[in-house]
């Protein structure tokens, strides 16, 4: 009876310690992958949602510049794009009388205003510019959040292509 109670039941510190160990390791090969993967879905919401924003903002501009009969005007970091009648304006509507678009950024949104009042049509932009050569309108646009890889903006050339037609055909 006596052989039967000395027998050794548990474990050793040596195995406890060897158990702690390979856990540690275990947990710290998780929080490390946990950590990356979190990193890199960060970095693709951030280049998302700046993607978006250059997307809009070349579709907008595209529709305008290339519709207008006459070369914008940018002064006072407001760009005034005149607009003839039964043109698609930048709040979405088709307008009957002509009018004119005036695209201004206030904080890290970019509003268009044709007559009754501004409307936040883009919001993550941080800066947004405009250069007026000829027929070519360059839209220089920082959007928020955009990888270091990018110089922090992008350009958008634009061809006045209404106002090309109508030279050609005079």
């Amino acid at each position: 009876m006596r052989g039967l109670i000395n027998k050794h039941k548990g474990f050793t510190l040596i195995e406890l310690m060897v158990a702690l160990a390979s856990g540690m390791l275990l947990l710290g090969g998780v929080s490390l992958a946990y950590s990356s993967i979190n990193s890199s879905t960060s970095t693709a919401k951030n280049l998302e949602n700046a993607l978006d924003v250059i997307r809009f903002t070349s579709k907008v501009f595209t529709r305008s510049l290339k519709q207008t009969n006459s070369v914008p005007i940018y002064t006072n970091n407001i760009l005034s794009v005149a607009q003839e009648a039964g043109a698609y304006a930048c709040t979405g509507l088709t307008v009957s009388a002509p009018f004119t678009e005036k695209y201004s950024l206030e904080g890290d949104s970019l509003f268009c205003d044709i007559g009754n009042g501004k409307v936040k049509i883009l919001k993550g932009v941080n800066a947004i510019s405009y250069v007026i050569d000829n027929n070519v309108v360059s839209v220089h646009v920082e959007p928020t959040s955009l990888p270091s890889q990018f110089n922090n903006s992008l350009v958008i050339d634009i061809s006045l292509s209404q106002m090309v037609m109508n030279m050609a055909f005079q």
